[in-house]
């Protein structure tokens, strides 16, 4: 009955925010945070390995010898985030571009990988 809820929330909150989905992002982390508490303490122990084990730790970058150039990580979402998101904006409605996904670091600064974008 909460994820029914919880659905609904998201549905209304989407309606009255209107062109500005941020609203209704930082709803999807709540919900997402108060259903999964475990998932999310582990999730934040993985960010802070992905940073560790990186060759350059300021930009969250290491090599990649099968293309000869470096690997970039930006953002680590979790994925059930971006399944809500992605059943409430089509790709119309809210492309998730490179512009996205800046903005996205800006607002959420815990899913960043890369200290400097």
């Amino acid at each position: 009955m909460e994820d029914f809820t919880a659905v609904d929330k998201l549905i209304a909150l989407k309606k009255v925010s209107g062109a500005s989905p941020w609203p209704v992002i930082e709803m999807c982390f709540k919900i997402w945070s108060e259903t999964n508490p475990r998932h999310y303490n582990s999730y934040l122990v993985y960010l802070k390995n992905i940073k560790d084990t990186r060759k350059d730790k300021r930009f969250a970058s290491t090599y990649d010898r099968k293309t000869g150039g470096y690997l970039r990580y930006t953002l680590d979402i979790p994925e059930k985030v971006l399944l809500m998101i992605r059943s409430l904006y089509n790709y119309d409605e809210l492309p998730m571009n490179r512009e996205f996904f800046f903005e996205f670091a800006r607002r959420f600064p815990t899913y960043k990988i890369a200290e400097k974008l």
